[in-house]
This record gives C-alpha cells, sequence and structure tokens, in this order.
C-alpha cells in the first residue's frame, strides 16, 4: 500500500486520517489507516494544521464554540477583569445553569467575592481569518486532496487510486505537491461567512435542530462532454467551518472561475441543500460571544 501524498509504503502506517481536524470538530470525515502514511500524517499535523489553529481565529472560534481538543480539553483564551486590574486565561462552557467561566486566580476570585460574586469580564474575539493565508491555502489543498477520494466511497478508494492518484496516474500531482511539500506558485482560494456561527438547521431526516460545525462538497463547473465518453470539468472543494466558507479548486490555482460562478447565480453557495433550512433563531442569539452574519461588527 502506498501513500496517497508521498507515494512511500504505508502498509505498517498506524494513524487514520482526518480530512478536518478533531480540533475542529471533525469526528466524521476520516481517511482509513494507510492512505495517509505516518509521517506525512504527522507532517499535516505539526506544520500545517498546528500553524493554522494556533491562529488567533481559529484559537478564539475554537474557545467560543466551546470546542475540545483532542484531549478533550477546552480550549483557553485570554480574559480582562477590569476591577482587578489583571487578566487570566479562562475556559467557558454552557451549562442548564448559563455560560460558566472557569479560571485560577485567587486575587481577582477574591475581589469577585467582594461584589457579592459580580464582575465584568472582557474577552477578544477575532472576527475572520487571516486573508490570503498560505497555511489556509495549503490546509485547503490537503482537504481537497483526501476529499477527493473520500468521496469516491471507502469500498472504490483502491480503485480511486489506482486511476487518479497512483504514482503512474498522478492526476492530480500539483495540488497534492502543493499540499504535502509547498511546491509551486501558491493556491488561491475563496473566504467569505455565509452564515452566523451558532445557525441552526432543519430537514426531513432529523427531528430537532442541528448545528453545522463544518460541511465540505466536491464541485464540479464547465462540464465538456469530450470523445469516448470522457468527460473534462473544473473541480472545486467546497468547505465551510463555523459558517466561513472556503474555496478551492483542485485543477488550477486560479479561483477566478469559481467567484465568476458565484457572481452568475447570485452568490448562493453550493453547500445550500433544497430539503435544509436554517431557522430564525440560533445559538448566537443565547451566547453573546457567537459571532453573527449581519453583526455590526463585521461592516466596520
Amino acid at each position: 500500500m502506498q501513500c496517497i501524498f508521498c507515494h512511500k509504503d504505508s502498509s505498517t502506517s498506524r494513524s487514520v486520517e482526518h480530512i478536518v481536524p478533531e480540533s475542529l470538530g471533525n469526528k466524521l470525515h476520516v481517511l482509513s489507516k494507510g492512505y495517509v502514511c505516518d509521517s506525512c500524517n504527522h507532517y499535516f499535523a505539526v506544520k500545517i494544521e498546528k500553524e493554522l489553529l494556533e491562529q488567533p481565529y481559529f484559537r478564539s472560534y475554537r474557545f467560543r464554540n466551546e470546542i475540545l481538543t483532542k484531549k478533550d480539553k477546552l480550549v483557553k483564551e485570554s480574559a480582562i477583569f477590569p476591577s482587578a486590574f489583571k487578566s487570566t486565561e479562562i475556559t467557558m462552557q454552557t451549562t442548564d445553569e448559563g455560560i460558566i467561566a472557569s479560571f485560577n486566580d485567587e486575587d481577582i476570585v477574591k475581589i469577585i467575592n467582594k461584589n457579592d460574586g459580580k464582575g465584568i469580564m472582557i474577552t477578544a474575539g477575532t472576527l475572520s481569518p487571516e486573508y490570503p493565508s498560505q497555511i489556509m491555502s495549503r490546509f485547503l489543498a490537503k482537504c481537497a486532496y483526501e476529499y477527493f477520494l473520500y468521496s469516491m466511497g471507502e469500498s472504490n478508494y483502491d480503485l480511486c487510486i489506482q486511476e487518479f492518484l497512483a504514482e503512474d496516474s498522478d492526476q492530480l500531482q500539483s495540488i497534492r505537491e502543493y499540499a504535502r511539500f509547498g511546491k509551486g506558485a501558491c493556491w488561491q482560494y475563496h473566504q467569505r461567512r455565509i452564515y452566523s456561527e451558532g445557525t441552526l438547521f432543519m430537514d426531513a431526516e432529523h427531528n430537532s435542530p442541528y448545528e453545522l460545525l463544518h460541511e465540505m462538497k466536491l464541485f464540479a463547473t464547465d462540464v465538456q462532454h469530450l470523445d469516448g465518453g470522457l468527460t473534462e470539468v473544473t473541480l472545486y472543494y467546497i468547505l465551510a467551518i463555523g459558517g466561513i466558507e472556503y474555496a478551492i479548486c483542485l485543477n488550477s490555482p486560479d479561483i477566478s472561475g469559481y467567484q465568476r460562478w458565484l457572481e452568475e447565480h447570485y452568490f448562493h453557495s453550493p453547500l445550500e441543500k433544497e430539503t435544509e433550512r436554517k431557522l430564525s433563531i440560533g445559538l448566537s442569539d443565547i451566547n453573546p460571544i457567537l459571532f453573527k452574519k449581519d453583526d455590526n461588527r463585521f461592516n466596520k
């Protein structure tokens, strides 16, 4: 068995590959052991995903949305307590009794207790990810390449590799080498917010509202039917995390085709589903630290 990135033997690899990191809430979109070798898995975890997750926006996003780390711990963020003239790291957790802030600072606790358990706490929030970002670009390239295989269905993985991803049939070589080795020009990507953090959805398959921490799909445009029954398309990978949509092209570093498609289709997202509807009230109406799509903070 060969790794889909470095094409080296991966038959003894022990790691499964999360297309989107567990630390962003993904437990579903996973490639089985062996498709990505332990060396490439470790490279992406340390050199790409760790750097991405440590960016101010993603740290703030995971803190606000109470997304657990791989060790099942809440993310800490710095908070200022004006009455104590101090700052300290806190975690936030939603309970039946409300939103609970936890921290370990005796001086701040004493001052709050003197004020009958009341006090003001200020946390900073980063509104959107850095754009453009080469780390995000390579992360999206990695996700797109892996999701191409994942979308074929596990029973077809080996056939897909043989036809598209193997060393002698490397049809996605450019994006593979860019994701894993940083080769070639920086791949452009498109970024925009399409719904608020904490938006709730409903559809016919679910009896209760649900939140989408992330969603993804492959999206084809410019379909051409060639001689011999062949079909040629421009293929995009569309990913949304916390309501922010990212798009990257698998065929080319150029993203202008997707921008044209959006203009021609009234900026509707390819992720929209006819069977799914957004509820008028979401978690951001209950939890004030979540960011809303039409919040004035985005218009400054």
